[in-house]
């Protein structure tokens, strides 16, 4: 009698085993689609924001500029000398004298 629980148990286990495989491969592929169509998602988005060099010619800065409008319609434009000012801190004083 002893043995037929051994062999059930075995059975069950191994019946355990085989589910989650099937379960872990289902989930895997879910999420590796998941990832993909984030992926691609990410890729059609556009950047919110641009670098403009000294290293560009003013042309180069113009097309960028008007690249930039055409995607996004509310763009706001502001110059700043990193050697001079942070950043923050010159988008600080923009708010600031904006309000």
């Amino acid at each position: 009698m002893e043995v037929w629980r051994d062999i059930a148990l075995g059975i069950s286990v191994l019946g355990v085993f085989v589910f989650g495989y099937f379960l872990m491969a289902r989930l895997d592929k879910f999420l590796d689609e998941n990832r993909k169509a984030i992926e691609k998602e990410n890729e059609k988005r556009e950047p919110s924001c641009v670098m403009l060099t000294e290293e560009m010619s003013d042309e180069e800065i113009a097309m960028e500029v008007k690249r930039f409008r055409d995607r996004h319609a509310g763009a706001q434009i502001v110059l700043y000398d990193s050697s001079d000012t942070e950043l923050s801190e010159s988008m600080d004083y923009y708010a600031d004298r904006k309000q």
